[in-house]
């Protein structure tokens, strides 16, 4: 799969998911967005204060925070650089996303929304390619694309051939210094989140390689050996030798 656009067009699905589930959850009603950024900062207003503080808009957070070599994959293909240091035989770069799923809103909204977005991706936890390709062709392709991210829709996600394993959606338990970590670092104020891991995502399989150079010279070498041995018996080995 192209380097490109795989990451973003894994996260494009996941979003659509929620996006579904959200859909059918409200029924009637408008269903908040769900953004790819970081969490947003608490909004203030210029002299509010206390209990004139306006109340937070709901919407879901859905954010890739962290990207990390899959171990499994990671030491499962030849050797695929020759002494000079050019590339030659496939290794593509595998890897697992790590997404920080958060909800804002006022009073038990932001549990409400958590609850969704937590329960379209563990009820999809094995994305099987139609569904991916399903999902990805809800969205249409701009006539005249004008950035990278417009052609997310036509990303290879749900070839075979690009991609040797399905993506798994797994939910991940996070201790509290850790998940303190990651808030700090976003200067955001706590809200209720989920974790969640995506695996397994392949990128460059799709490079090809010149073949190699044709064999013009064979030679044959014999070296003796400085150990023989021999795996029968010493006494059938004398009965062999006063055979012949």
């Amino acid at each position: 799969m192209s380097e490109a656009l795989a990451i973003p067009a894994t996260t494009l699905v996941l979003k659509l998911l929620i996006e579904k589930r959200l859909k059918i959850a409200y029924g009637t009603l408008s269903p908040p967005q769900v953004s790819v950024v970081p969490p947003p900062l608490r909004q203030y207003s210029a002299g509010a204060t206390g209990a004139n503080t306006p109340p937070e808009l709901p919407g879901l957070t859905l954010y890739l925070h962290h990207i990390t070599p899959n171990t499994a994959w990671r030491s499962m293909f030849d050797p695929h650089i020759d002494s000079s240091g050019q590339r030659v035989g496939v290794a593509p770069v595998v890897l697992d996303l790590s997404y920080l799923v958060t909800a804002q809103g006022a009073g038990l909204e932001r549990e409400v929304l958590l609850g969704i977005a937590v329960s379209a991706l563990t009820r999809n936890a094995v994305l099987p390619r139609p569904m991916i390709s399903q999902l990805l062709g809800t969205i249409a392709v701009p006539a005249m694309p004008t950035a990278i991210t417009d052609l997310l829709p036509t990303a290879p996600l749900a070839d075979a051939t690009k991609q040797l394993e399905s993506i798994t959606i797994t939910q991940l338990s996070l201790d509290i210094d850790m998940s303190t970590k990651i808030w700090s670092a976003l200067q955001s104020p706590l809200r209720p989140s989920a974790y969640f891991t995506v695996t397994t995502l392949f990128l460059n399989v799709d490079e090809t390689f010149p073949d190699p150079p044709p064999v013009t010279d064979v030679r044959l070498g014999v070296w003796p050996n400085a150990n023989p041995t021999s795996s029968q018996p010493m006494e059938d080995v004398g009965d062999v030798t006063q055979g012949l």
